[in-house]
């Protein structure tokens, strides 16, 4: 006969298990409805390649990692923001104009700061080719 232990990590695993695939749908859903995360999440992609072209050290490439995973992060948050405002509010509100406004100001704010540090990660280094 199994004791409640035995079946315990079982039941821990697939909590988690099902946490990362309702994760990944939502990221999904993001990908295909979001055009802004499109766009951030090929914006990504290119810096990663510009990053090895130019041989960008580990550390900085590290922080890259950071920026862009933040702002992908925030394009998430900002989604469900304003789906949760959507199914709140069903006629024009200013009130969730204002709540929307922010959530997107947010990511914009860090988008910012990330292509600062995009471009002090790689100018020195454009620079350096001529």
């Amino acid at each position: 006969m199994d004791s409640k232990k035995d079946k315990q990590p079982f039941i821990l695993w697939s909590r988690l298990t099902k946490s990362f695939v309702y994760a990944w749908q939502g990221i999904k859903k993001a990908w295909k409805y979001e055009q802004n995360f499109r766009i951030h999440s090929v914006v990504t992609g290119l810096v990663f390649i510009f990053a090895q072209v130019l041989n960008v050290p580990l550390t900085e490439q590290a922080i890259l990692a950071v920026m862009a995973g933040g702002v992908l992060a925030l394009e998430l948050i900002n989604t469900a923001i304003e789906r949760t405002v959507d199914l709140m509010v069903q006629q024009y509100d200013t009130r969730a104009k204002v709540i929307k406004d922010t959530a997107a100001g947010a990511v914009f704010v860090f988008s910012l700061a990330a292509a600062l540090v995009g471009v002090l990660i790689f100018l020195p280094k454009i620079i350096a080719l001529f």
